[in-house]
């Protein structure tokens, strides 16, 4: 799998040729966004004077959230109780470990940096392929929020 940057708004989820997803954004200097995954539209918006905190909803209903930790991470919370976190990890910190409540290692997002686009691609590695596509579209949110934030983005 990997995330394509279509232009600085858009990101699409791929594996081979086929789309599996994707996340717009409603400006180049906005977190506000949407995910698709199929037929379903998930909003992403941000929270609070800090945006530290990013609501995720789904016809109405918040159905996860993002936190920025303490620690140097990002939380994502499913309502149903499951919890998943993003670190960066890396000598440049520019690959991004997605770890369950257990900390077991779900997938690896190395980024890949374009300077002709000024933007970045995501190749995504698994041991065991995700089924949850929305899952790796809010892994992919947190991914740019996280670089966003230590470059002074947004």
């Amino acid at each position: 799998m990997r995330i394509q940057c279509k232009d600085r708004k858009t990101f699409e989820l791929m594996d081979e040729s086929e789309k599996l997803g994707q996340i717009n954004y409603d400006g180049v200097f906005s977190f506000k966004a949407e995910a698709m995954v199929g037929n379903d539209h998930y909003k992403i918006t941000p929270l609070g004077f800090f945006s530290t905190t990013i609501s995720v909803n789904h016809r109405g209903k918040e159905v996860a959230t993002m936190a920025m930790s303490w620690k140097g991470y990002i939380v994502i919370s499913y309502r149903h109780g499951e919890e998943y976190r993003l670190k960066a990890t890396g000598p440049s910190l520019n690959k991004y470990v997605l770890e369950d409540q257990i900390r077991q290692k779900l997938m690896l997002l190395d980024a890949d940096f374009m300077w002709a686009k000024f933007s970045y691609n995501f190749s995504i590695s698994y041991d065991n392929k995700p089924d949850d596509l929305l899952l790796v579209l809010l892994a992919t949110y947190a991914a740019i929020f996280f670089m966003a934030g230590n470059t002074g983005e947004g």
